[in-house]
């Protein structure tokens, strides 16, 4: 029987726990709906060549990731180990996702594992307070947030960015099959 719960991590919180559990849930998702892609499939951009390619999207989703952890949260810098994983700039020229090709799907899926376990490294041990203690982020932006929220939009941003992924890799093996 398929068990459909979130299953929460080991926190100093449980309630972190559970948001983190569910965080972790939307991951395997993405990674179970790119699994089997090959490059071709990853840096694809729809029949008319104007989408993002799944390939930008796993980029984008831990780049953005570690934006919000560091920006915000933490109110600094990218480290040098975290720039070492996402080395280009999130958007091109044109404001569009920067593309990654050639990239297999083992070194996306390698540099979301990793900044996802920087990510609950940090997040694991925040008491209650710290949780929802509101921050201004490094550069300035015109909000506060605090983990609670990040938690969320991260959940929410990533489980967006899956069904694109999904919906290109569907048209991609319909392309493949010339139907």
């Amino acid at each position: 029987m398929e068990r459909l719960a979130i299953s929460a991590l080991d926190a100093a919180e449980p309630e972190v726990g559970r948001w983190l559990g569910a965080l972790e849930e939307v991951r395997r998702k993405t990674v179970e709906t790119v699994t089997g892609c090959d490059e071709a499939c990853l840096d694809w951009c729809g029949p008319d060549g104007r989408e993002n390619p799944i390939g930008a999207l796993l980029y984008h989703v831990g780049l953005v990731e570690m934006s919000w952890l560091y920006l915000d949260l933490l109110r600094t810098e990218l480290p040098s180990h975290v720039k070492e994983l996402f080395p280009y700039p999130s958007r091109d020229e044109a404001n569009r996702l920067t593309r990654v090709p050639s990239t297999s799907l083992d070194e996306h899926l390698q540099a979301l594992a990793q900044s996802r376990r920087i990510l609950l490294d940090v997040l694991r041990d925040i008491d209650v307070d710290g949780w929802r203690r509101l921050r201004t982020p490094v550069d300035g932006m015109d909000y506060e947030t605090n983990p609670e929220w990040v938690v969320f939009h991260l959940i929410e941003h990533e489980a967006g960015h899956t069904a694109q992924m999904s919906s290109l890799k569907a048209r991609w093996l319909r392309h493949q099959d010339g139907t």
